[in-house]
């Protein structure tokens, strides 16, 4: 196409016709008598126009419906050339008489732009805007439909246009067949709207405008009313325009109309209020880098379980089976209508018996309504607490991590040892995620590497529901000892020892507090860590929130540690089971504790082994996940559809130690450091390493309670794993913030966060969550005290029936004083009774005296009580 200036863009359709009206000085038409379809100037343009056709000829061949014998408006013909949907004829206008007409074309749309230059430089446009029709179509998008376009770049600019336009919705014939051939080519098949053309009827004369009623008889009678005369004979109708979303108009006031009027002179405009914002952003982050880096949850916060993968074909399983069968068998196992028997933390106070969860994924038998019963209500908790911990070992470990086993030969290998199957599902929703973030073009249906899955399945029943949700996936019935077996080739059998599997991950959750015996708890431990790919493979072990399921944790931490795990100042231990009397050194391998602790040292929280009776404080975490709707007919929830699944959780690193890597210091200084703060560092919470910060350490650790600020970090290089992780949901006051937390050197504390402090310590610290690892320091630190409980001491049963022997000899012994008996003992302290006459009133301090005596009294006679009964045992 030959190019033309930027004026030509206003030339269109019936160009002469347009000159032809400015020759001839026709007035300008108001938008009523448009609506009313005024006769006389309508018809002129469709003369003007049908000179214009005059002048430029079309050829015989075409059909006589385009000819100049149609009595509608120039506008409406125009516009239903460019809506032809019949295809230019091939051969109907020869090449030379096809370049003619384009140049004609051209010719007239030069004269246009000089027209409207002209127009432009006297001041005229204004005047005259009905002249030239910016709206209209162009000529080269009229006469293309008929004889073809100019070429072949000019009808791929009309079919690019068009998708610019409209999208992939296209008006109802607006392209024909050649160009929707180009469009389906390039865009596929496009979506067809109708559009109705409302075409005016020019001859309904200047008194269209009439009312009609029902006369009640099914027609309908013209109803006489009076015009509204306009204010000026030419003078066009003020069209008025409602905005529903606008407010009432506001009353300009003195301060705003001088602003305004400065703005004038300035040059400028007064900016609204709702733009200061994007005009100017704000300079701060809403929240610190390493704030956001040391995050503890999926983003969103709540999980919405998966319907393609989770909730569709689990539903589709259960749908063919009773749901009142379902709710009463589900309820059966899991121990009522709340399910404390499954993956639900009951609160404490209703005291019911921590049991593990009632189905394991690796019984041997288990019924079809059970295999049910373990899809509708385990795998919703499972799949959302495996997913929050896949999530934070991805932060902790980095891209790296998992980018080398999507890339490696084979694609990463997975074991789900206790999940059913729903940890490899959270597995491959995290690997479609990282393969998004890799290919940002890629499309939903490519193919992402899973690699290989194998699923822990003891019955049938569980094994083929699994299998119909898991595609490409190994189901084992039960886990391969390899405690037991021997490593090395013996006397009595010289061959090579077996070929072991080993895994990249192995997910292994509720499978520790099911075991009672804590040797076997530690052998089945053991054979797990024997799974596990020695060059960086990754174990994490689940339990559900309570105490004995954080002990069961604990305790496996405890032996992976002090065995297998490598740290600074123990590197072997001493082998009794080999060598009785003489304690044989084994050498420890290297790994690393990935969360949630970020020390190696013996676990703040679990000083001595085994069950501890009254223990109050113990770690674990919480998700927050949508039931589905299954489980909500199973417990038949009415108004809450989320549900906070609380679990304590470790995952350890075999062969890889990022402390050696990266000098990670898991110590007395790191724990110093992190109370000063890292908010002056400038980071980005992707860099893999930071600038040394040249402060002097000014801090001490001492018990009693410290105070620094924020610019007193210690030199040193800075690493999340060297952080304390909030162990306790945050406290927020009314100008400082409580943080429980447990540090790098192993201590439980509690770090206040007051707004004096810092602004962005104190805005973070307020949106700080339960788990997340604090990297902005606080002012004040005091040691926490903690609720332990006693080994093998009295639990809460014993302490009540203790209490009731106390208070019933001392029942027996008031009533001996009361009979006279007289012993050694002394008297105990009298009860002060506080007595009441009618109409006296009694002022509050005295009745706060009288409930303090109370309470020595009744404490005296209480340990003389118990003084008593020792006495007499």
């Amino acid at each position: 196409m030959l190019s033309r200036s930027p004026a030509s863009t206003v030339s269109r359709p019936c160009s002469r016709e347009l000159l032809h009206a400015i020759a001839h000085n026709v007035p300008q038409l108001s938008s009523r008598q448009l609506r009313r379809g005024a006769a006389n100037p309508i018809r002129q343009r469709s003369r003007n126009c049908s000179s214009l056709r005059n002048q430029c000829p079309l050829p015989p061949q075409f059909p006589s419906k385009k000819r100049a014998t149609d009595n509608r408006s120039g506008v409406w013909c125009a516009a239903k050339r460019s809506t032809s949907t019949s295809a230019p004829v091939d051969g109907a206008v020869g090449p030379s008489r096809k370049d003619e007409i384009y140049a004609l074309i051209d010719n007239i749309n030069q004269h246009d732009a000089e027209l409207a230059e002209l127009l432009e430089n006297l001041d005229l446009l204004d005047e005259h805007h009905g002249v030239l029709n910016i709206h209209g179509t162009d000529l080269d998008h009229a006469f293309s439909q008929t004889i073809g376009h100019r070429s072949p770049e000019a009808l791929e600019s009309r079919v690019r246009m068009a998708r610019q336009q409209f999208g992939k919705s296209l008006p109802e014939g607006y392209l024909n067949a050649v160009e929707t051939q180009l469009y389906v080519r390039l865009y596929g098949e496009p979506i067809v709207k109708e559009q109705e053309l409302q075409v005016e009827d020019e001859e309904a004369g200047a008194d269209s405008d009439q009312l009609f009623r029902e006369d009640g008889q099914g027609g309908w009678e013209e109803v006489e009313f009076e015009r509204a005369t306009l204010q000026g004979e030419g003078e066009e109708e003020i069209p008025v325009v409602y905005d529903m979303e606008a407010g009432p108009e506001e009353e300009e006031s003195m301060i705003m109309k001088r602003a305004r009027e400065v703005a004038e002179q300035l040059g400028g405009e007064v900016m609204l209020q709702q733009f200061e914002d994007e005009a100017v952003p704000d300079s701060t982050p809403r929240r610190h880098p390493l704030t956001v880096e040391g995050k503890f949850s999926t983003n969103p916060s709540t999980i919405l379980l998966p319907t393609d993968t989770v909730v569709g074909p689990i539903s589709a399983i259960l749908s063919n089976y009773s749901n009142k069968h379902l709710k009463d068998k589900a309820r059966a196992i899991f121990g009522g209508r709340s399910l404390p028997h499954s993956t639900t933390v009951m609160p404490p106070r209703a005291q019911l018996p921590q049991l593990p969860v009632a189905l394991e994924a690796s019984q041997h038998y288990m019924s079809d309504m059970e295999a049910n019963s373990f899809l509708a209500v385990l795998y919703p908790g499972i799949y959302s607490s495996v997913l929050s911990i896949l999530v934070e070992i991805r932060k902790r470990l980095g891209t790296s991590w998992i980018r080398r086993l999507m890339t490696q030969e084979g694609g990463p290998s997975v074991l789900d040892a206790g999940g059913g199957g729903a940890g490899i599902l959270a597995w491959r929703d995290i690997l479609r995620t990282e393969h998004e973030l890799m290919n940002p073009d890629s499309h939903e249906s490519d193919s992402v590497p899973m690699g290989k899955s194998t699923v822990v399945t003891g019955s049938e029943a569980l094994r083929l529901r699994a299998a119909a949700m898991l595609e490409n996936t190994t189901f084992l019935p039960r886990l391969p000892d390899y405690v037991h077996v021997r490593d090395t080739p013996t006397l009595e059998d010289a061959r090579e020892p077996p070929k072991r599997k080993q895994y990249d991950i192995i997910i292994a959750p509720h499978t520790l507090l099911g075991i009672e015996d804590d040797y076997l708890r530690k052998e089945h431990v053991e054979n797990l860590w024997s799974l596990l790919n020695p060059n960086g493979g990754v174990l994490i072990l689940l339990e559900k929130g309570r105490q004995r399921g954080f002990e069961a944790v604990a305790g496996a931490r405890e032996m992976l540690l002090k065995r297998h795990i490598s740290s600074p100042g123990s590197t072997e231990y001493e082998d009794f089971l080999e060598s009785p009397g003489d304690g044989k050194p084994v050498k420890k391998e290297t790994g690393m504790i990935i969360a949630p602790c970020t020390n190696h040292e013996i676990c703040p929280m679990y000083r001595f082994p085994g069950v501890s009776k009254g223990r109050e404080d113990y770690c674990h975490f919480q998700q927050r996940y949508i039931r589905p709707q299954f489980l909500q007919r199973i417990i038949d929830a009415k108004d809450r559809n989320h549900e906070d699944v609380k679990f304590s959780y470790i995952a350890v690193q075999r062969g890889e130690d990022l402390r050696q890597q990266a000098e990670i210091a898991q110590d007395i200084e790191a724990t110093n450091a992190a109370f000063a703060g890292y908010e002056h560092i400038a980071r980005s919470p992707k860099e893999e390493e930071l600038e040394a910060v040249n402060t002097p350490n000014t801090t001490e650790t001492t018990p009693q309670t410290t105070e620094a600020t924020p610019s007193e970090s210690p030199t040193g290089t800075f690493h999340t794993l060297s952080l304390p992780r909030i162990v306790y949901p945050p406290m927020k006051r009314r100008g400082h913030v409580i943080l429980d937390v447990c540090t790098p050197e192993a201590k439980i504390e509690r770090w206040i966060v007051p707004r004096s402090f810092s602004k962005t310590a104190f805005t973070d610290a307020r949106k700080a969550g339960w788990g997340d690892l604090w990297a902005l320091g606080a002012k004040t630190r005091i040691p926490r005290t903690l609720v332990l409980g006693q080994k093998d001491g009295e639990g809460k049963k014993e302490r009540l029936a203790r209490r009731a022997a106390v208070r019933a000899a001392l029942r027996e012994e008031q009533e001996e004083l009361s009979e006279g008996n007289t012993s050694s003992t002394p008297p105990l302290p009298e009860m002060p009774i506080l007595i009441k006459e009618k109409g006296q009133t009694i002022p509050s301090w005295k009745k706060k005296l009288t409930k303090k005596q109370t309470r020595q009294a009744a404490k005296k006679r209480s340990a003389a009580g118990l003084e008593s009964v020792k006495a007499d045992v």
